[in-house]
């Protein structure tokens, strides 16, 4: 993530007062201003943005569950 501090990206925690869908829009915004356009360049940093339950949730799930 060259240019990209970690600490600059959005977070989520899976909080009842957040909004899924809300974050995914900040997070595609805040991509698009780096110029990082491909769903690679996207999906790389994204276990980053995660944060408590949320992260936990995703690392346990299994490799190659994941396909669209």
């Amino acid at each position: 993530m060259e240019n990209i501090s970690p600490t600059t990206l959005p977070n989520f925690h899976g909080l009842s007062c957040e909004d899924p869908e809300t974050f995914m829009i900040d997070f595609g915004v805040f991509f698009r201003t780096y110029d990082y356009a491909s769903d690679e360049q996207k999906l790389k940093p994204f276990p980053s943005t995660l944060e408590d339950a949320t992260l936990h949730w995703f690392m346990s799930l299994p490799r190659g569950s994941i396909t669209t």
